[in-house]
């Protein structure tokens, strides 16, 4: 008996029917996958239960981004770290995927209302004073009417009302900088009339500067030291044992020498 030929029509709708079947599920997983990284608040949660905390780090100090990175990277398995160079590429993160854990100077947690979990310590002190660096003896009492350069702690204008602040005088204009290494350039280049900074990291400008520069400590503000604050309760107790495991050597680089739950 001779074989009847199959129905090509027929067999052309069965594949478009898989393949619209196929799009749909594809589709449906997409759109899962976009309404899991969208739940605002809720989306630490999510990521807790699907993989580890995620915790944000913005903190200058004297170790390049990528290299404080690694290394928190290594000394923190159970934790997903990203470190962030700059404070708008920071604040879009907080926006777009808001993280369990957050470390950063005290300053920082206050703008973002979080309360520390760990406050790090040095020298048995939970704070550091900042001073002003200029070539410019009048510096020497007031600093209203000129140019301040810092580093982009919290934004233009948290920074500007931080480093306000610190010197004492609204009357500043202020000069941001992302990284510690630009606030010399800054006095070199008559960019700004003076830089303010950590009291140490001042310190260490001027040894690197051939700039006659006049350093004026400024003890009216005390500025807390890092600290880590956590936005998801379920994850607290596994992101300050995670912190706590730091050795010596990173928490230096961190800026403090050890932790202690407030």
């Amino acid at each position: 008996m001779k074989r009847m030929p199959g129905n090509p029509a027929g067999k052309a709708g069965g594949r478009a029917r898989l393949g619209a079947a196929l799009r749909a599920l594809l589709l449906a997983l997409w759109a899962l996958g976009q309404g899991a990284g969208h739940q605002g608040c809720d989306a630490p949660e999510v990521r807790a239960q699907g993989g580890p905390p995620v915790l944000y780090v913005y903190l200058h100090t004297d170790s390049k981004f990528a290299e404080l990175e690694r290394v928190l990277k290594s000394q923190l398995p159970a934790l997903a770290v990203t470190v962030f160079g700059r404070f708008r590429d920071f604040e879009e993160a907080m926006q777009a995927r808001p993280p369990d854990a957050v470390l950063g100077i005290g300053a920082l947690l206050n703008t973002l209302d979080l309360p520390p979990a760990l406050q790090g310590l040095r020298g048995g002190v939970d704070w550091e004073t900042y001073a002003l660096l200029s070539p410019d003896a009048a510096l020497d009492t007031t600093a209203a009417g000129k140019v301040i350069g810092a580093v982009d702690l919290l934004g233009r204008t948290a920074t500007q009302a931080f480093v306000a602040q610190l010197v004492g005088s609204d009357d500043i204009k202020l000069k941001r900088v992302t990284k510690l290494e630009d606030l010399l350039p800054l006095l070199q280049l008559s960019a700004a009339d003076g830089v303010v900074a950590p009291a140490a990291t001042v310190r260490g400008i001027i040894a690197q500067s051939r700039l006659p520069l006049r350093m004026r400590e400024l003890p009216q503000t005390r500025v807390k030291l890092p600290a880590i604050g956590v936005r998801n309760a379920a994850v607290r107790d596994l992101v300050v044992k995670q912190i706590q495991r730091l050795d010596s050597a990173t928490n230096r680089t961190l800026g403090v020498e050890a932790w202690r739950i407030p």
